[in-house]
């Protein structure tokens, strides 16, 4: 079984607010018993640790359709965690350096390929926008049409080989973050 990773990135949530929004929603996730409070060795990726399922881990998941018995339990494989992404991330599904981004305002597109520069950039620290070749708007990332669900944000969760998650989770989740979120997923 290759990696695969469900994630939920909150668009709106600021630099300044997204530590404490992170502490706030794995709060209610432990609280929960969605995943357990003592970080350990069950995510991919440069965080200190995730958060292993906890005991009601499956009230948040459907069937996978790939492994319907998962359900049941979660897989037995590494990583099979919650990794709590604060800072400049970007979360993307499966894209192809030939797949096209297009502008929102003229339809124009771009090959993700020369996207990608200007994603590394805006993770360094860099404008958080393309410039259309054909119309010039500056346009916000998140505002570009991508391929393939992204979001580019200041915080995210990210479930490493889970179960797909319900919308109810999703929607419980926005409604008390009070900001958009946008949900993906990325591996095999």
């Amino acid at each position: 079984m290759g990696e695969r990773s469900r994630w939920v990135a909150d668009v709106d949530a600021h630099p300044g607010d997204a530590p404490d929004l992170a502490r706030a929603v794995l709060g209610r996730l432990v609280g929960a018993g969605v995943v357990v409070a003592e970080r350990t060795d069950c995510v991919l990726g440069d965080v200190p640790g995730g958060y292993a399922p906890g005991p009601c881990a499956s009230t948040i998941v459907t069937a996978d359709p790939v492994d319907p018995a998962a359900l049941g339990g979660f897989p037995d494989v590494w990583p099979n965690g919650l990794e709590v992404d604060v800072g400049r991330t970007a979360f993307y599904g499966n894209i192809r350096e030939d797949d096209r981004v297009t502008c929102p305002h003229c339809a124009a597109w771009l090959p993700f390929e020369t996207v990608l520069p200007e994603v590394e950039e805006w993770l360094e620290g860099g404008p958080d926008s393309l410039v259309c070749a054909r119309c010039t708007a500056r346009t916000a990332l998140n505002a570009w049409q991508w391929p393939v669900p992204c979001a580019f944000a200041q915080l995210g969760l990210r479930f490493w080989n889970w179960p797909p998650l319900t919308q109810t989770f999703v929607d419980d989740l926005k409604r008390h973050l009070g900001h958009r979120l946008v949900t993906g997923h990325s591996g095999t």
